[in-house]
């Protein structure tokens, strides 16, 4: 009971809306599919959005940013670029649909001082690190990413 109290002390002080369903719009299912897409995880309602998901991203985003719905998680600090659980993230900031891990307060300040410049995502991204010259297997495995040349890289790890 006491970790119920917290964890709802914890999500009236964060003041940000529970995450959608891309598909629906409607509340993510406890322990539902989850897909990661253009560097964030999206979770659903039921299964089957998932599918549906994956046969139309954009559209599903574009209909959700237009319902002014948050229904990703990014999952990288945008202003570091190193990738950042949501749990260990020091603050988030909700923009364009998707939710933002940081690292730091700062990190939170410089990315709402100007969020097009850190949200924006190149027309191209790679699962490859060019370093390392290895295939990153998903989003998720990825240390960090780095724009150059419109094309945004995910690093095997964080040396590179």
């Amino acid at each position: 009971m006491i970790h119920t109290l917290i964890a709802f002390t914890a999500m009236a002080l964060s003041q940000q809306p529970a995450l959608k369903c891309p598909v629906m719009g409607s509340a993510i299912a406890p322990n539902s599919p989850s897909v990661e897409y253009y560097g964030s995880r999206f979770q659903f309602c039921c299964g089957g959005c998932d599918a549906n998901f994956a046969k139309a991203p954009e559209e599903f985003l574009k209909t959700q940013r237009s319902a002014k719905n948050t229904v990703g998680v990014f999952l990288f600090d945008p202003v570091s670029r190193q990738r950042l659980d949501l749990e260990r993230a020091k603050a988030t900031a909700d923009f364009d649909s998707i939710r933002y891990p940081f690292a730091t307060e700062a990190n939170k300040a410089a990315f709402l001082a100007a969020p097009q410049k850190f949200a924006t995502r190149p027309k191209r991204e790679a699962l490859y690190c060019p370093v390392g010259k290895e295939a990153v297997p998903t989003y998720s495995k990825a240390s960090d990413y780095v724009d150059h040349d419109g094309v945004r890289w995910y690093m095997c790890c964080a040396g590179c």
